[in-house]
């Protein structure tokens, strides 16, 4: 399995103003928040409305010319000229070393082929991990000559799909030259945000379609052409693929004002919107907003948003005077709400001079948000107060996907995933949900931790609690997760925490896959991954890793717990000692992680044992009395 490197290293993050559990009761802001639509979103609803399409290309040309070094495509339209050594006209999605398996590219006219950039089919096996033996290979494509002398405003929209790899930026775009060549405008960006790693059509909630603005570089223009350019410089590599069909152009509607995305979230949540909140973790105000765009070509005034939660139970609004084609706006409120234990859903919806519920364009014009406030953790209702990012079981459509101990190399035993969570007052947690995905085999272990941001973000694993051992059983399996609990319930100050999970597959003979939630695009730091040896990474979405709040969670599940037992020091150089304050006979054994057993000895007092000469590594040391048993992963350097 190749090493994935995740989109952006959290290294000096102490700069961004997470605030530790130690050094701060309250939290700094990072600033404005952009929320922007997770990729490019479609503007005009093909059955809504039809387009006068001036100028299309489906790519029906049979097989391929050219060759190494480049090829000319001719269509109908004239010649593609293209750059590099590895643009086909195909009928197949890629099949390369890392893309086997890839699904098929269904443009609305696949079936007579389309264009690929196939960077995956000339990458070779290298080192393990090694991203710097691969090429960063590099092509344009150029179209023929469009006259669009006759269009006062050009849009160009193509299907699309794409995955790339690995660490740092890439460049997807389009450039557009209205002197046939000689001279290109500024690229425009087709990536749409979509991560390293993720393909575009899953990322684009199943959708190819990508639209793009050209008006200001193409209109009243006679010789206009279309460079698409896959650049792997940037990245230092460029595996995997893009594929691109069903090119066509057309001019922008007189009318259409739309929301790109809209968001909830609490005012010192610094950003993150939360699935579930406990009623006593809310913040004073929410911030209620919508990024609005006017993508008609006329100007719009008395621009009008609102958001309603719950049939006018809770209302924010606002009014723009003025918003002129092309420009985009932040309508926002704060909004001082104090949410009762229920389930919200909000809709979100703008309407302009040019614009109302009437128009055929309208679709575009809404939005929504859902979300539940659980019970306090303070209530005597026991299992009922939940803290989710994840939003599963809340949103009533979710895109989803999952992460595991196969997914990386170094990955196997030791993976750590992580959630970012505001603790507004002091509380008790019980223990850790965690949500598990297919792919997840029984036997598979986890432990459940809670982190300080201050040292995890500094790529140091301490812990400042730790859940009981968890194996995953078919039952587990069948539930759909797995809780992890403390001992006894854990007291946590005002502050950001991390909720994490640590995953051991012995060596992928029992791996383990969680849940993410990709449907509300969160920031950067909300959701991480930590590789043993490596450095903490974004995740970006939302693991299904929640807190389960209050103390009442682990009633009547921890009576198999042996109390007045404790392992120390851990981690360790060798040697550890099990203190015993109850004086109760009880029987040591200690495993390694591959289940084999390495010592087993009885006491009934305090005792130490020497691991060192079996190693440096990770070992389990179990103490039971017949009734009950005390289980903690011990780390030996």
């Amino acid at each position: 399995m190749k090493k994935i490197y995740l989109s952006l290293a959290l290294v000096g993050l102490a700069t961004t103003g997470l605030f530790a559990q130690q050094t701060a009761s309250t939290f700094a802001e990072l600033g404005p928040v952009t929320k922007k639509q997770r990729t490019g979103k479609p503007t005009n609803d093909a059955t809504a409305v039809a387009k006068a399409i001036v100028w299309t290309e489906s790519f029906d040309i049979g097989s391929t010319s050219g060759g190494t070094g480049g090829g000319t495509y001719t269509t109908s339209n004239g010649d593609w000229v293209a750059s590099g050594n590895i643009w086909k006209h195909d009928f197949e999605t890629t099949n390369g070393e890392w893309s086997t398996g890839t699904s098929p590219f269904a443009s609305t006219t696949a079936s007579d082929g389309f264009m690929l950039f196939d960077s995956d089919s000339v990458n070779l096996t290298v080192a393990q991990g090694d991203q710097s033996l691969y090429s960063p290979y590099s092509g344009d494509l150029v179209s023929p000559t469009i006259d669009l002398s006759a269009e006062g405003s050009v849009v160009l929209e193509f299907e699309q799909d794409f995955r790339y790899c690995c660490t740092g930026s890439h460049e997807i775009n389009v450039s557009v030259s209205n002197d046939g060549g000689a001279s290109w405008g500024t690229p425009h960006d087709v990536t749409g945000g979509v991560a390293t790693n993720d393909d575009y059509f899953t990322t684009n909630g199943d959708s190819y379609k990508m639209v793009v603005n050209i008006t200001a570089e193409a209109a009243n223009q006679a010789n206009v052409k279309l460079k698409f350019t896959w650049d792997g410089n940037l990245s230092g590599s460029s595996h995997y693929y893009w594929n691109f069909d069903d090119v066509c152009l057309y001019p922008l509607p007189d009318n259409d004002v739309q929301i790109l995305s809209s968001w909830i979230a609490g005012e010192n949540n610094e950003g993150v919107e939360y699935g579930r909140c406990p009623e006593d973790q809310q913040e004073t105000n929410y911030l209620v907003g919508s990024e609005v765009y006017n993508f008609g070509a006329l100007d719009q005034t008395a621009v009008t948003w609102g958001a309603d939660f719950n049939s006018m139970a809770y209302v924010s609004t606002g009014v723009e005077p003025s918003l002129l084609s092309q420009d985009t706006v932040i309508i926002e409120n704060a909004e001082a709400w104090a949410l009762p234990v229920g389930m919200y859903n909000g809709d979100y919806g703008v309407v302009s001079s040019g614009e109302d519920a009437t128009s055929p364009l309208f679709g575009n014009n809404v939005g929504m948000r859902e979300f539940e406030i659980t019970t306090s953790s303070a209530a005597a209702t026991p299992m009922s107060s939940i803290y989710s990012i994840d939003g599963v079981g809340v949103y009533a459509a979710n895109t989803l996907s999952s992460t595991g101990t196969n997914s990386f190399t170094g990955g196997e035993d030791g993976l750590i995933c992580g959630n970012l969570y505001h603790i507004k007052n002091t509380t008790t947690i019980s223990g850790i949900r965690v949500m598990l995905a297919t792919g997840t085999v029984s036997g598979a272990e986890l432990y459940g931790s809670i982190k300080d941001t201050a040292t995890y973000f500094a790529d140091d694993m301490t812990s400042m609690y730790v859940t009981g051992q968890g194996i995953v059983s078919a039952g587990d399996i069948g539930a759909g997760y797995i809780d992890l609990y403390f001992a006894a319930p854990v007291s946590v100050n005002a502050g950001g925490i991390i909720a994490a999970v640590e995953m051991y597959s012995n060596g992928n003979s029992t791996d383990v896959r969680i849940l993410d939630d990709e449907t509300v695009a969160q920031p950067w730091y909300a959701s991480t991954i930590y590789i043993p040896g490596d450095v903490v990474y974004s995740n970006g979405e939302a693991f299904g890793i929640r807190l389960l709040m209050g103390s009442e969670w682990g009633a009547g599940i921890n009576e198999n717990t042996l109390t007045g037992i404790s392992v120390y020091p851990n981690p360790t150089q060798g040697v550890v000692t099990i203190s015993n304050e109850n004086g109760t006979a009880t029987t040591i054994a200690v495993h390694d992680l591959a289940g084999k057993l390495i010592l087993t000895t009885e006491a009934s007092a305090t005792t130490t044992i020497d691991l060192s000469e079996n190693g440096t590594g990770v070992y389990l040391v179990e103490v039971s009395n017949g009734d009950s048993k005390f289980v903690e992963r011990v780390i030996v350097k």
